[in-house]
């Protein structure tokens, strides 16, 4: 991957600057079983605090993308603690502190760090820019944004646009209007359940059990754009034109309608929506977390894959297999004579496994429950490694990946807490430096991000061709953008354990070097990590006395 901002802002504000990375199984029941289940409201994740800052102390926030937190107030010799990002807001000093290198003086911050009064900082609560971008990611959903896959070239506006100026700044949009009123709303009202449709518990972990408050089936076309209801009004600072400045990175003289067009397939994200009246064409309008507008007709919500690994625990001890392939069966053998059973076994269907195997044939097969056996072609294996971290032994916390059974599990010391599905590096076990191969060994979280931006090359397992127009694959394809992809959590380099909401091949080994993960377990994993993420933080850094959690890779 290759990101388009420059490299400091990138390390500051978690912009993926060469992570090589490029249906449902435990997952989602569907809305008219869970609808039998009595509403549970969605509990915050452990170690993240979700209130607001108290309106009575003073505050430090950005109006710029992001304002960096640092350990000395001195801009040479200091390290970097974390970073605030548009909108974020977090508890200050009442007054400036001695420092180098700021202008505008120094703030500590809490819970630590000291922050820099520049331009793109703000100690003024009312500051216009602060306001607009006041709706800040759901730390406590597995999507912290609403998502959507663009389905045919748009402008980002910044400002509502008339009829004449959405038709000067989009091509063939009388023919692209005629076939959403024919066709697309209909396409868009037909959204499959998502990962913000599974519960998950105080830990982050994930039980289909319990049932959310709405599901995105039962949410109305406002509201799958970011909106609280779907009928939003719009928004104070684009009242009779824009009233704040264009803070995007993308920039454009004042007089400009739109600040640069998103391709076909790009992963968008929202925080609001609203609909406009006949001078602007009646379309629906989202906002963009950097507050720019783009019209709904273009884009497709989507969801996330609903998929989501399991605890480890006395019920389900390890080893287990989950069933990868969908034409997977399971055989009885006796003696060199296989023979398979009729029904096929189900997809990412968890199997306990005994820890005997066979060869037949030149087949490898293990056994799972009463006597019956499976091909180790159709499973991916969670099991405790031949080798262990010397970090286990003294109850440290780690994270184990396996490159051959594309699989992840979460250790405290030598007790194992959770196991998922991965997609790992396309060429497996590759030399990194010339494949798209993930990197072997030991290593600790070197950066952890809520959200990052990432550009994407993924083309190649999602098939080739031109899909008809609208008709938009649920995972695109080519080379886009990928909007605040969410848990990004860096282990060495550019090299990185983040969620995907772009595909739901897990198990399959498919990126061009980072471990994917579906978001409920990126979200799962990402609030387990050291370091936490302190409160109106967007990213963090280890400092003492918190390292990075180990992150163990072997074949």
């Amino acid at each position: 991957m290759t990101g388009s901002l420059t490299v400091l802002l990138a390390a500051a504000a978690g912009f993926a600057l060469g992570c090589k990375n490029t249906n449902q199984g435990s997952s989602a029941a569907s809305s008219s079983t869970a609808s039998d289940t009595a509403p549970v409201p969605s509990a915050q994740p452990d170690g993240v605090d979700l209130t607001e800052t108290a309106q009575d102390v003073p505050i430090l926030g950005a109006r710029g993308l992001y304002v960096m937190v640092r350990d000395r107030p001195d801009m040479k010799t200091s390290n970097k603690l974390g970073f605030i990002r548009l909108g974020g807001i977090v508890e200050r000093s009442s007054n400036p502190v001695a420092g180098t290198g700021c202008k505008g003086g120094w703030y500590e911050i809490k819970p630590q760090g000291y922050a820099c009064l520049d331009a793109d900082g703000t100690i003024d609560r009312n500051d216009p820019i602060l306001r607009a971008a006041s709706r800040r990611p759901a730390l406590d959903k597995p999507m912290p944004y609403a998502y959507g896959f663009v389905r045919a070239v748009l402008p980002y506006y910044l400002r509502i646009p008339t009829e004449k100026e959405q038709f000067e700044s989009e091509f063939q949009l009388k023919e692209h209007l005629e076939w959403w009123e024919r066709e697309g709303k209909k396409i868009n009202a037909t959204l499959p359940l998502g990962a913000n449709d599974v519960f998950i518990d105080s830990l982050g972990v994930p039980d289909d059990s319990k049932r959310v408050l709405k599901l995105s089936t039962e949410m109305s076309d406002g509201e799958r754009f970011g909106g609280t209801t779907n009928d939003d009004p719009i928004p104070w600072w684009l009242e009779g034109g824009r009233k704040i400045p264009n803070v995007a990175e993308f920039k454009v003289p004042e007089y400009a309608v739109f600040a640069d067009r998103a391709r076909r397939f790009s992963g968008l994200t929202f925080v609001g929506s609203f609909p406009t009246g006949a001078d602007s064409l009646r379309r629906r309008f989202a906002i963009t977390e950097d507050l720019r507008l783009v019209p709904t007709t273009k884009i497709k919500p989507d969801g996330g894959p609903t998929f989501h690994g399991v605890e480890v625990n006395a019920e389900r001890p390890l080893p287990f297999a989950w069933i990868k392939n969908r034409d997977a069966k399971r055989y009885k053998i006796e003696g060199t004579t296989v023979r398979a059973f009729k029904q096929r076994a189900t997809y990412r269907e968890v199997i306990p496994l005994t820890g005997k195997k066979q060869f037949v044939d030149k087949r490898l097969y293990y056994e799972t429950e009463g006597g019956k056996w499976v091909r180790s072609r159709d499973i991916a294996i969670a099991s405790t490694p031949t080798e262990m971290p010397a970090g286990a032994k003294s109850g440290e916390k780690w994270i184990d990946i396996s490159i051959r059974q594309q699989v992840l599990i979460l250790w405290e010391g030598t007790t194992p807490v959770y196991a998922t599905l991965i997609s790992t590096g396309q060429d497996m076990l590759g030399d990194p430096k010339t494949t798209k191969s993930t990197v072997l060994g030991t290593f600790r979280i070197e950066s952890k991000h809520a959200t990052t931006h990432m550009d994407s090359n993924e083309g190649l397992t999602r098939g080739t061709g031109d899909p008809e127009y609208g008709k938009t694959k649920r995972r695109g394809q080519g080379t886009f953008l990928l909007q605040n992809v969410p848990w990004v959590q860096y282990f060495k380099g550019s090299y990185a354990i983040h969620a995907t909401y772009w595909h739901d091949v897990f198990g399959t080994a498919r990126s061009h070097g980072c471990v994917n993960l579906t978001p409920i377990d990126a979200h799962r994993v990402f609030f387990w990590t050291h370091p936490s993420l302190p409160k109106g933080w967007h990213g963090v850094y280890p400092s003492k006395p918190q390292e990075g959690t180990l992150v163990y890779i072997h074949e």
